[in-house]
């Protein structure tokens, strides 16, 4: 036999007087987060990576700096340094050869692009590009970060 039922409440209902207050999930996620990212800042004392020191000296790519580290072409205080993934303080001297490394300060240049110019470092078919000009606008190194068609024209 089948059992006739009741009225039943269903499980959505509030059993509550209070008002309703929604819970934001996504600033939890981002606050959660945040701590999580501060906590890492903490831990890592200011240090970073050998190969991203070298890389931000200008000298190679991260990869290339793993290479010449590898290879003992890298001293930090005088020590010749092989192990990858090492981390060097600002305070710290690295050195490739006789040449002591220094991180390029960051520069952003923010560039109005005229039609008909090619947002690369350089073009086999010599058409004009960001580059040309750029080429004075400061000392530290500069290259392109955004791409943008050669008709179009902005920021």
């Amino acid at each position: 036999m089948k059992k006739q039922g009741g009225y039943r409440k269903s499980n959505n209902q509030r059993r509550t007087n209070k008002p309703y207050k929604k819970e934001n999930k996504s600033l939890q996620t981002f606050q959660k987060n945040k701590n999580t990212a501060a906590k890492n800042i903490e831990r890592n004392d200011g240090k970073i990576r050998l190969n991203k020191y070298i890389a931000d000296a200008g000298i190679c790519s991260r990869r290339e700096a793993d290479k010449l580290i590898a290879s003992g072409a890298i001293t930090v205080n005088g020590k010749v340094v092989t192990e990858l993934g090492t981390k060097v303080s600002v305070t710290d001297q690295v050195q490739l050869g006789n040449d002591t490394l220094n991180r390029e300060a960051l520069m952003y240049v923010l560039l109005n692009k005229p039609k008909d110019y090619i947002t690369t470092t350089n073009d086999p078919q010599n058409r004009r590009t960001v580059m040309d000009l750029v080429k004075n606008a400061c000392k530290e190194r500069i290259y392109p970060v955004g791409r943008l068609d050669r008709n179009t024209t902005g920021i």
